[in-house]
């Protein structure tokens, strides 16, 4: 039980704490937005609250002024007007004709617009406009009440740069606010990037912990099993001596070696994979070394063998091991291409790398079988062990390189890779 609490923990912890991390930014994004979007209301508010306080402000000046004198105070208006605030302003009668303007020549004329003659019965209200140049103002319409009952229309038009200035500062905050949401979010996605590498390193580590483990206790196993097979083929040889040829215990006896000698290639294979490995890496030519495994692995193969001819280039690596990881793969090309199939190799520089392909007509990979062909004693072969891709990919990485093997694109058949540093010049 505490096993399986640890590997749940191991399981859900990080995923937790992913997720964890994705709510706070989600949490915090919202948060930041809804404050910035109040607060600019809030100042689009003041704004209107301002203009309007300024407007009251200057029409109980002007009403007073009248009241004052009991007349019209042109001179006394005329000066409560003279604030540079103030786009324009007017007195109008019932009737609509303007009794007192900032501008003495629109003295008599009348409001252009019919709605402003129902203003005796509305109530004193204000609402952004534009003036004719096109700039943007604040129109504030009061009622003026005389003592002798009969009331006037007071208009103020204003200005509105001032209470515009501080709605332009509320969203210039936006921008900020934006600012700081993206370094919030960058910051959310590195940390989140970081974490991930590390649980990927840790699962990597743990991984390689185990393969360890068990090289360690398949090395023990191999040796005494190579042990015990050594004497089982030395009696089986020394039987099979002592017998006529006409003995028909003799074909018995040859399948029992043929019997160990596989058994024997396997325990070299697993001994091979599960050492550990000390490398010698060295500047050498990849295509020379491929011209020399080919030499080797295509002795009664009747295909058809392609040598892309590239710039020469020079790759880091361990010779002995890239020979065996470049003899596994075109011995695996052969067997998939069959003697009238072809094979395609090219070795060429790829930026910082050198890369060798390996190119066959077989019948391909199928795509179930890709995630697992790096996988140990997984094979396809009926008398493969599995370990041939795994020790390539566990040597060329120990070198610091990368291989894959995949299908061709829009052909039949499959691509070896195999990426190695490019040596120095």
């Amino acid at each position: 039980m505490p096993n399986i609490a640890r590997g749940l923990k191991r399981l859900y912890l990080p995923t937790v704490l992913r997720a964890s991390l994705a709510i706070f930014l989600l949490i915090s994004s919202a948060a930041i937005l809804y404050t910035t979007a109040q607060n600019f209301r809030s100042a689009q508010i003041q704004a209107t609250q301002a203009l309007e306080s300024t407007a009251l402000a200057l029409s109980a000046s002007a009403e007073s002024a009248l009241h004052a004198s009991g007349n019209m105070a042109v001179d006394e208006i005329r000066g409560v007007f003279s604030d540079r605030v103030v786009a324009y302003a007017l007195i109008a009668g019932k009737d609509g004709k303007v009794l007192f303007h900032t501008n003495p020549r629109l003295v008599g004329s009348y409001l252009s617009d019919e709605s402003n003659r129902k203003w005796p019965s509305a109530r004193a209200s204000g609402r952004r406009v534009k003036l004719g140049t096109g700039l943007p103002a604040y129109k504030f319409n009061h009622i003026l009440h005389q003592p002798d009952g009969t009331a006037k229309l007071l208009r103020i038009v204003l200005h509105t740069v001032p209470a515009d200035r501080i709605v332009a500062g509320a969203r210039r905050m936006w921008w900020t606010v934006g600012g700081i949401l993206a370094l919030l979010w960058t910051v959310g996605i590195m940390l989140d990037r970081v974490f991930a590498r590390h649980l990927r390193l840790q699962q990597e580590l743990e991984r390689q912990n185990r393969l360890a483990l068990i090289g360690q206790m398949t090395a023990v196993l191999a040796h005494e099993i190579r042990n015990a097979m050594g004497s089982i083929k030395g009696y089986v040889q020394w039987v099979d001596e002592k017998l006529e040829k006409p003995d028909p215990k003799k074909a018995g006896l040859s399948v029992v070696l043929r019997g160990v000698e596989r058994i024997e290639s396997l325990v070299g294979d697993l001994l091979l994979f599960s050492r550990k490995e000390t490398y010698y890496i060295e500047r050498l030519d990849p295509m020379s070394l491929v011209r020399e495994t080919i030499d080797s692995a295509v002795l009664d193969w009747r295909g058809t063998l392609e040598l892309e001819k590239k710039p020469p280039t020079r790759a880091m690596a361990d010779k002995e091991k890239l020979h065996r990881v470049l003899l596994n793969g075109i011995r695996n090309a052969i067997q998939a291409a069959k003697d009238d199939g072809s094979l395609r190799i090219s070795v060429y520089p790829d930026g910082r790398w050198v890369t060798i392909r390996i190119e066959d007509t077989g019948q391909g990979i199928p795509a179930e079988e890709i995630p697992r062909l790096f996988t140990p004693f997984h094979t396809t072969k009926t008398d493969g062990t599995g370990l041939g891709l795994a020790y390539s990919k566990k040597v060329v990485e120990g070198m610091g390189g990368r291989i894959n093997l995949a299908n061709r694109e829009g052909r039949t058949g499959a691509v070896l890779t195999i990426q190695l540093p490019k040596g120095e010049v």
